[in-house]
């Protein structure tokens, strides 16, 4: 008995009451965070692209937390991440028009068949070849050529202006171009 009242009084003087409320601070801070998590992760769910289409990679970077692109930034290796971080703030400079615009030819790069865009990556390659001063024009020629009917986008192609214009590796360029994407 007198083994039990000592027990007892023990138990009374003990700092306990501290000990109890830290761990279930904690076990609340953790069960705040899974829901975060949760709430993140139904986020992520919830916001998918329209049906039948992927998201781009820009749609998924846009949807990660500041700690998520921080991580997967981190895992780049140093050039990679620079030059990855100076497009996202070239897009993030755009007017969203342009935005608009770049989303569209990238969901449209998307539907092309894998063989396509292997070649597409290829004439974008040699495009950016190009001398940094030709690039507008030769772009501005494109963006022509597209708005055109086949038929007349074959006899720009063919005619004296245009290869008097534009040197053969434009030339080229711009065929494989208009081969490649065509009319809009």
């Amino acid at each position: 008995m007198r083994r039990t009242i000592i027990i007892f009084w023990l138990c009374g003087m003990l700092p306990v009451g501290n000990a109890w409320p830290q761990q279930g601070e904690r076990a609340a801070r953790a069960a705040e965070r899974a829901e975060v998590r949760a709430a993140r992760r139904a986020a992520k769910a919830n916001a998918v692209a329209k049906p039948g289409t992927k998201d781009t990679p820009l749609e998924s970077w846009n949807r990660m937390t500041p700690e998520e692109r921080q991580r997967a930034l981190a895992k780049l290796p140093p050039q990679r991440r620079r030059q990855l971080q100076a497009k996202l703030q070239q897009y993030r400079n755009l007017p969203p028009g342009e935005r608009q615009q770049v989303r569209e030819r990238y969901q449209a790069f998307r539907q092309l068949p894998p063989e396509q865009q292997n070649r597409a990556r290829e004439l974008f390659k040699q495009f950016n070849s190009l001398p940094e001063d030709r690039r507008p024009i030769v772009r501005k020629e494109f963006e022509e050529l597209r708005s055109m009917s086949e038929s007349e986008q074959n006899a720009r192609l063919k005619s004296e202006a245009f290869r008097s214009q534009f040197q053969p590796a434009e030339q080229q360029v711009l065929q494989d171009l208009t081969r490649v994407f065509g009319s809009r």
